[in-house]
This record gives C-alpha cells, sequence and structure tokens, in this order.
C-alpha cells in the first residue's frame, strides 16, 4: 500500500468530455472536472456556486421567448414575446401600467414564431425582420411606452425589370387610385400592399426641351433630362435647362437679350420622372388590381401598355426578408439570396437611382449573392459575417478602397463548417455562433495572416456540453464575462470567456425542475453590471407554470452573508424584529422551500396553498429585522476527475485507490459537503459536512463565513479505480472552491 498526494491546483477547464476522461497527459485533465453543475469555473481558477434567480413576475401563457432593447448603455429592457405582444422589463422589475398589469404592444408575431424574429438596434428602435412579416420597428416612445409598426420602406425595393415584351401593364391613371391591368395572368391575392414601378416604354409623345425655342404654350409638356415637365407660362425657353423634382422653376429670367430679342423665360412645372411607383391596394382578378399612386406616373404611362414594369421584392406573395443589419451606414434587408441595401443614411429609403436615372454609389441596390444556401444569420464586422448550411460567408465590397455599392460587392467563403439556425452574439472582436447540427460552439475572429475569419471550436474539449442542442445564446459583461446558452433540455451551459487557451463550461440547472425556454442579459439596475434574464416552464402543485426569472447579484467576496441569494424562482425581502408569517409566495405555494433568515438556514419548510409562509420563532434572529430569502432549492456539484499524480511508481491509472485525507482551499464558504464517487461495484460513498460549527460560535449566532484550507477529516471512499471526490452545495449559501488536495492510498499489487 502506497500513500500519493495529488493536487488540483484549479477547475477552470470546467466539465470536460467523457471522451477525454484517459487524456491524463493534457491540461484539461489536469484543471478540468467530470461533473460541473450550478459551479461557475472562473477564469482565476476556482468554481463558484453560481447566484440564484429571483422571481420577477408570472410570464404570459403563450410566451416563447426573451430578447434585449438597448436603448443606451444604461437604459436597457428584455422583452417579453407572447402571442401577438409584447411586454417589457427593465430596472429589475416589469413595466405596468396600471400597477398590476403588464403594459403590452400588440404585435403581429404568432409565438412559434418568436424565436426566429432578426432584430438591429438602432437608438430608440429595434427593426424586426422575419421571412413571414412585413419589415417593422418597435420604437421606445418614453422609458415606459413603446410602439410598433411596419416600416414604411419606400422606393423599392424591386425584383428585376420584367423582359418579356407580351407582359404588359396598364395604368388607368397618373397619380390617386388608379387601376393597373395586365395582358396575362400577373396578380395575386398576396400582391395587396405591394409596391410596383412603372415605368413608360418611350418619350416619343414629347418633344425634348431647348433653349431659345418661342411660342411655347402654357400645358405644352417636354422632357429634360429624363423627367418630363410642362409649361404653365407662355413665351420663349430660356438657357437654364429644367433638371428640378418638385415645384416650378423658370428656365429664363423672362427678360430680353441685349439685341432686345425675348423676354426669354418659361415657367415648368415637374411632373414625373421616367417611371412612377404605385402600391397595391386591392385585388379583383389575375389580370387587375386596384392600386394608389404614391410616386406620379408619366403621363405617356396612362392608358397605354408598357412591359417595362418591376414587382416590389417584399410582399405576401413574394415573401419577406428574414435578416436585417445596419453596416457602412445602411439598413440591409436578406431574404433568401438577395441583399437589399437602403441608401446611405436613409434606412428605410430604397431608391437605385437618381432622378433622371442615374446610378450612384450611396444609393440603394438589391444584388444576389453566389452562394447554395440562403444567410441564416449576418453581423456586422469587417465584413458582413454571414452564416448559412455549409459555409460562413463574408460579404463586403470586392474592391476595398471603394465604397460598397451594388457594383462593388461580393460574398467570399471564409470556412465551411455550415451554421445552426441560431443568431450569434459578439465578444470583444469575436462572433460566436453555433455550428450545423447545434451542437458545436465557434467563436471567429479575422487572422490577418490567413486573411480570413477563423472559426475555433470553442466546445471541442466538452462536446457532450452540448447535448440536446443549443436554441440560444446570451452574453453577460459584467461583472464576470460569461457566455450562455440555451439548450433544448432547459439547461443553461456557462462558459467563462477568456483568451486563455483553457476554456471551461458548466451547466446551469434551475430549481424545481424548471426549463429554461429563454434568456436575454441586459444592463442591470446600477447601470455597471448585466444581469440574465429568463423565461422559464416549471410544474407545480397547481399545474405548468411559465415565469420571468432575474438572476441575484453576484456576490463579491466580503459580502455579508445574510444577503446571500442562493434559491431559485425565489424572493428577498425585509422582515421586521420577530416577524415570522409572510405572504405573497402564492407562484410557491405548495412547494418545498429553501430559506435563508438573516443568515440562518431553515430547514423542512413549505409554502401553504394560500402563498403564506410561517418560520418557526427560534429560526430568526433574536433582536433587530433580517433579510428573508426563500425559494426553490437547487444544488451545486463538481465531481473531479481521475488523479494523475506524479509518482516514481508510474501511473496509478487503473489501480484500486481510496481517499483517506481531503483539504479543501476555500472562499466565502458555508454549508459545502464532500465524500467520494460510486464505484463500480454500485458502493455509494457518504457525504460529510466539510465545515463544522466553530466552537466560539454560539447557536443562536450565525456561523462566520469561512475562507482557508479546511480539512474533510472523517471522509470515507471505498476501495475503487477512479480515486474522484465530489463537492457538494445544496443549502442555500455561498460556497467558492479554490483548490482541493487529496492524499490516496494505493494498492500497488493490484497491478
Amino acid at each position: 500500500m502506497a500513500s500519493i498526494r495529488h493536487m488540483i491546483s484549479a477547475f477552470l477547464a470546467g466539465e470536460i468530455s467523457p471522451m477525454l476522461q484517459g487524456r491524463v497527459d493534457i491540461q484539461h485533465h489536469a484543471y478540468g472536472l467530470q461533473t460541473c453543475e450550478n459551479f461557475v469555473p472562473m477564469i482565476e481558477g476556482p468554481i463558484v456556486k453560481r447566484p440564484g434567480f429571483l422571481y420577477v413576475r408570472d410570464a404570459d401563457p403563450t410566451s416563447s421567448w426573451l430578447s434585449a432593447f438597448r436603448f443606451s448603455v444604461t437604459q436597457q429592457y428584455a422583452i417579453e414575446w407572447g402571442n401577438l405582444k409584447a411586454r417589457f422589463f427593465t430596472q429589475g422589475g416589469r413595466i405596468e401600467s396600471p400597477p398590476g398589469t403588464a403594459y403590452e404592444v400588440a404585435t403581429p408575431y404568432a409565438a412559434a414564431d418568436c424565436p426566429l424574429l432578426s432584430f438591429q438596434q438602432s437608438h430608440d428602435r429595434l427593426y424586426i425582420d422575419h421571412p413571414a412579416y412585413p419589415p417593422a420597428a418597435l420604437s421606445r416612445t418614453s422609458a415606459i411606452t413603446f410602439s410598433y409598426a411596419a416600416s414604411a420602406l419606400s422606393n423599392g425595393p424591386f425584383r428585376d425589370q420584367n423582359t418579356n415584351e407580351t407582359i404588359t401593364i396598364t395604368p388607368s391613371g397618373a397619380s390617386g387610385s388608379i387601376t393597373l391591368t395586365a395582358s396575362s395572368a400577373l396578380f395575386v391575392a398576396g400582391h395587396i400592399g405591394s409596391l410596383w414601378r412603372i415605368e413608360v416604354e418611350d418619350f416619343a409623345s414629347l418633344t425634348a426641351w431647348e433653349p431659345g425655342r418661342k411660342d411655347v404654350v402654357s400645358g405644352t409638356q417636354v422632357r429634360s433630362d429624363g423627367k418630363i415637365y410642362q409649361a404653365i407660362s407662355s413665351g420663349v425657353t430660356g438657357g437654364v435647362q429644367p433638371i428640378h423634382e418638385a415645384g416650378s422653376y423658370y428656365d429664363g429670367q423672362n427678360l430680353k437679350d441685349v439685341n432686345g430679342n425675348g423676354p426669354y423665360g418659361v415657367l415648368w412645372k415637374y411632373i414625373s420622372g421616367k417611371y412612377g411607383i404605385v402600391k397595391v391596394t386591392g385585388f379583383t382578378s389575375s389580370t387587375q388590381v386596384t392600386a394608389t399612386v404614391v410616386k406620379a406616373l408619366p403621363p405617356p404611362a396612362v392608358g397605354a401598355a408598357t412591359w417595362r414594369w418591376s414587382e416590389g421584392a417584399f410582399s405576401n406573395a413574394r415573401g419577406w426578408p428574414g435578416l436585417v443589419l445596419h453596416f457602412k451606414g445602411r439598413q440591409i434587408h436578406f431574404k433568401d439570396f438577395d441583399v437589399c441595401a437602403s441608401v446611405v443614411g436613409d434606412y428605410l429609403n430604397h431608391d437605385t437611382a437618381t432622378s433622371n436615372g442615374t446610378p450612384e454609389t450611396d444609393l440603394a441596390f438589391r444584388r444576389t449573392i453566389a452562394t447554395d444556401n440562403p444567410p441564416m444569420w449576418v453581423v456586422s464586422d469587417r465584413a458582413i459575417l454571414a452564416g448559412t448550411a455549409d459555409s460562413e460567408l463574408a460579404i463586403g465590397p470586392t474592391n476595398a478602397a471603394a465604397p460598397l455599392s451594388g457594383s462593388n460587392i461580393a460574398a467570399t467563403p471564409q470556412s465551411y463548417y455550415g451554421s445552426a439556425t441560431v443568431f450569434p452574439v459578439q465578444v470583444g472582436t469575436a462572433t460566436l455562433f453555433v455550428e450545423l447540427g447545434g451542437r458545436r460552439m465557434r467563436s471567429t475572429d479575422f487572422d490577418f495572416a490567413r486573411d480570413r475569419y477563423n472559426p475555433v471550436d470553442l466546445t471541442a474539449a466538452a462536446r457532450h456540453i452540448t447535448a440536446s442542442g443549443i436554441v440560444q445564446l446570451a452574453y453577460q459583461r459584467w461583472p464576470t464575462p460569461l457566455l450562455h446558452a440555451v439548450r433544448g433540455d432547459g439547461q443553461i451551459v456557462t462558459h467563462p470567456w477568456t483568451r486563455e487557451e483553457i476554456k471551461g463550461f458548466c451547466r446551469l440547472v434551475p430549481g424545481g425542475n424548471a426549463t429554461v425556454l429563454s434568456a436575454a442579459c441586459i444592463v442591470g439596475a446600477d447601470g455597471k453590471s448585466d444581469d440574465l434574464w429568463l423565461l422559464i416552464s416549471r410544474p407545480t402543485p397547481g399545474g405548468t407554470r411559465r415565469e420571468i426569472w432575474k438572476q441575484a447579484s453576484w456576490r463579491e467576496l466580503g459580502d455579508p452573508i445574510d444577503q446571500a441569494f442562493f434559491v431559485d424562482g425565489g424572493v428577498q425581502q425585509s422582515a421586521s424584529a420577530g416577524q415570522t408569517h409572510f405572504s405573497g409566495l402564492s407562484h410557491l405555494a405548495g412547494q418545498a422551500v429553501a430559506v435563508l433568515a438573516g443568515g440562518n438556514v431553515v430547514s423542512g419548510l413549505s409554502v401553504a396553498n394560500d402563498g403564506t409562509l410561517d418560520l418557526p420563532a427560534d429560526a430568526i434572529p433574536l433582536a433587530g429585522g433580517y433579510t428573508l430569502a426563500v425559494g426553490l432549492p437547487y444544488t451545486a456539484t463538481a465531481v473531479t476527475l481521475r488523479p494523475e499524480p506524479q509518482s516514481q511508481s508510474g501511473t496509478i491509472q487503473g489501480l484500486r485507490q481510496r481517499v483517506v485525507r481531503l483539504v479543501l482551499r476555500l472562499l466565502d464558504t458555508l454549508g459545502i459537503k464532500a465524500g467520494g464517487v460510486s464505484n463500480e461495484d454500485g458502493v455509494v460513498d457518504p457525504l460529510e459536512e466539510v465545515l463544522d460549527r466553530a466552537s466560539e460560535t454560539a447557536l443562536d449566532e450565525v456561523p462566520p463565513l469561512f475562507s482557508g484550507d479546511t480539512v474533510a477529516t472523517s471522509i470515507e471512499t471505498s476501495f475503487n479505480r477512479n480515486g474522484q471526490v465530489q463537492f457538494v452545495s445544496d443549502l442555500p449559501l455561498p460556497a467558492v472552491v479554490s483548490a482541493a488536495m487529496l492524499k490516496l492510498d494505493v494498492d500497488a499489487n493490484d497491478a
């Protein structure tokens, strides 16, 4: 029998894949865990019990998603998306009007469609795209009010102009409400609300404006600079060509020249450009619709059939864009393979040419990208990063020295992993996305040496951690940078974001058998930290409930124990001296709860069916007020890997062994247990309370938090071939484990 000492100096690798648990030769094994549940591996090395979650309000029964509205750095909102409605949370609470009633804004979105809403924030507006709905915006109208409206896109975008000269459209008028008549079946009911661009075939009926032409009569129409003008005075034309786009202007000073000829100058009124735009308002048949003119049609087009028409790119008939993004001063919509970019600095304007038909680089454009599959997500970086089912693209200017435009854009493949339909998050300089299949999380950053974006697999050492697939990502910046990924089974995978090579993962498993449906991070009430908000579903004696939870603040070392909050779906409130009866806990009615009263753990309690809770009189502080925390219990568990200490005899892997002594290095900890792990014979080792009440602490006093090394004096592990231990915190108390020192008895003859 040989005794061997082994130290685990850090746990920053978190829960590693079972496939790696034989790789004792890599750093992940030295710093990893077999299980890391409700403990979070910090970038400094320790594992920290995660904070609990405060119950905020019941969610709407139809709610399916949470997202963020970031008006400013310090004013942000969590949006609860339900069937045809949105609710709002900020500063730790729900916006209500009147008090007790959720403030709601009506939306057209079905609850099942909300997870696919694409968002782009711009100050007080949140632009929204979804392939089944028109582009829209949710606007903040005051600190506690919002409005929703479809985006009033102007001047397009349009599909390619028709080229079949046998298919014509005849407009009945140039302005107001008109009828469009097609030469063949062209219209469907889904065209109601769509834009159509109608261009006159030619200007054969109009003469060109020329200077110095006499006998011009009021009412005469001419063409000039690709536009149509009508004389509203008579006389001789001057020398200034009409190019205006609205109103009336003289083409001269209406004076005689030095030879006494003249006077020169006719007043010209702008009539239209070479094309007009109409919006369909009613469906009559496949060959006829009614429409409202939104941009005047050229007079020669009235009553004349023209094959020069373009159908709007967006409509119920053609579908709507699924992704929206702001890039290089443009609002860009992605519909299938089409990139539809607005005018620079004018997000809703999709005019592609000047009034005389000349394209300019800062005007709108629509281009079809060359790729096998359409984008499922897009983000703005050096270029537009786009994820498709089989590759990741960089969409940007072909000529980097020139502005992005319809003639200067290309989609360049960067990698060929493929992406899932999960919107990415951007952290620092990196974009984090989920690979096709929903299991791998990748971080892509621009690699100057390769001149391309290089996606690194974050989950390479923990492939199991994303079991059931990732459905949503959320990033929490402060006080600890954490990437949260909601799994399909309702757990959360959490990853401390760090540039270090060793990257750890853990699982957040909510108490009360709750499942997480969605998560979002917004700035907290202090304006300095980020809050993690959850939409959860959980079973209760009264049936399944949907609730909104907000994670409590992360403890700082030295914070008082009576302010600790390590329960889920709970409440924290101030109690008066001697108070033992509490009400207002209807969401916990009939359920067993964990209670911390003034820092004392009170066990074995349940909330009554009427939502009240009574504490034993001997469980509360004897004098003065105190803080009560009550909620659903949860357990934090960490299980070590099989140890591989340095030994002159070689590896101890596979040898029968047992832990005979365990020393834990703790920070601000109470109520932690330790023990062995079930062995191959099915023997379950008991858990030991690691921290005993100090002899100098009176029975009616709260034990102080412990920092330092503590010995598990009576730890009992059976002989097995794993030598593992576990740390368990199942009380509503803080726990921070910095290191573990093990002494093992190894049966050298077992080999």
